[in-house]
């Protein structure tokens, strides 16, 4: 990964996290309470609330291709670290 991307990676992350976290508050309101916060702050069919939405979107899709990217990376490294080696022991105590 180039510096910049790590940058750009780093500047993405907390706020792709917060939207993620709102969102969920919201959807939680929604289903608990049928009460959409986000509309009630912003008004039901305004811009700003649409743009909340859209942005709470796209920080899901980003969370989820990061996290995504982590478990692939993890899966990789551990991939050499424990492999069948075709061996069958018997009883007598060897592992």
């Amino acid at each position: 990964m180039h510096k910049m991307d790590k940058i750009l990676a780093d500047n993405l992350c907390i706020p792709s996290k917060l939207l993620t976290i709102i969102g969920a508050i919201n959807w939680g309101f929604v289903g608990l309470l049928n009460f959409d916060l986000v509309a009630a702050i912003f008004g039901k069919r305004s811009f700003i609330s649409r743009l909340v939405y859209i942005l709470v979107g796209l920080a899901g899709v980003y969370m989820v291709i990061k996290y995504k990217a982590k478990y692939l990376a993890k899966r990789e490294a551990k991939k050499g670290e424990h492999q069948y080696s075709g061996k069958q022991y018997s009883w007598s105590g060897i592992p």
